[in-house]
């Protein structure tokens, strides 16, 4: 005959049992939804995201800007890098909103192949049409950045600043122009009576060179691709976020428009505009 205390320590062995398997199936479940969430972000950050590229818009006020420079439209794209979320028909959609918005000038600041991207000559010539087909009335400038630039570039009426200064003209008043290779550390002068724009791929090498700009854009850190709480998760560089201020330089970070990991999250690829305003 069974006793008291067996039948207790019965029951409370199954008490404990349904427990368990209570709490299992808890642990199961939300680890179920866990990877379930991951899943879906990533999928996110990998097919949806780099695809929906933006247009920024920022309003610059300087009373150093030249009045023929006064209502300018200045677009500011960076970092194509070919091949990695960008494709042709990613090509299309920027194109047509470039010509939409009808720029005066036009500043790409470098790489436009990902790197180890086999490119066919096709594709050279798509991308060399691309770049040709930006519609401008007063320039189109670019810097190289690190990767394949030369071949693609030329006989697009973009042009090319190695460590030089160019004057822009628009009427009689013109603005300074630099641009900055920074893989030759080399110290460049500019005219310090004039407004001045540096471009520059990599700003956190900009300081090598000794100059002084009014205005500096740049590119390189995607915007560190994945940002969580607006923090920047991934990229290398001390400058991942896309505005700052430093010894009386305002400096624009583009996001760029290709990826690095195929990942972007919180952080969607662009091209900025911006109108130049002296009052």
């Amino acid at each position: 005959m069974t006793s008291r205390e067996e039948k207790n320590k019965k029951y409370v062995e199954e008490i404990n049992k349904e427990k368990t398997i209570k709490v299992t199936k808890i642990v199961l479940k939300s680890l179920a939804i866990i990877i379930l969430v991951f899943t879906l972000i990533f999928l996110y950050a990998h097919f949806y995201e780099p695809m929906r590229f933006q247009t920024n818009e920022y309003l610059i006020k300087d009373s150093n800007i030249p009045d023929d420079f006064n209502g300018i439209k200045i677009i500011h794209f960076t970092d194509l890098l070919y091949g990695s979320s960008i494709d042709q028909n990613y090509l299309n959609k920027i194109s047509e909103e470039i010509k939409l918005i009808n720029p005066n000038i036009v500043f790409f600041t470098g790489n436009i192949i990902s790197k180890d991207y086999e490119i066919t000559e096709d594709e050279i010539k798509n991308i060399n049409q691309f770049f040709k087909g930006i519609p401008y009335t007063i320039g189109k400038y670019a810097v190289s950045g690190d990767h394949s630039f030369n071949l693609i570039m030329e006989n697009t009426n973009f042009i090319h600043i190695n460590n030089e200064v160019l004057s822009i003209y628009n009427g009689p008043n013109k603005i300074n122009l630099v641009g900055i290779n920074y893989n030759e550390e080399k110290e460049i002068k500019t005219d310090n009576n004039g407004y001045t724009i540096s471009l520059i791929n990599n700003y956190d090498e900009y300081n090598k060179h000794g100059i002084s700009s009014s205005l500096v854009f740049a590119g390189h850190n995607l915007g560190g691709e994945i940002k969580l709480f607006g923090l920047p998760l991934l990229g290398n560089d001390k400058h991942l976020n896309s505005y700052y201020e430093e010894n009386n330089s305002k400096i624009y970070i583009s996001n760029g428009i290709g990826t690095i990991h195929n990942l972007r999250l919180m952080n969607k690829p662009s091209i900025n505009v911006y109108r130049l305003y002296n009052k």
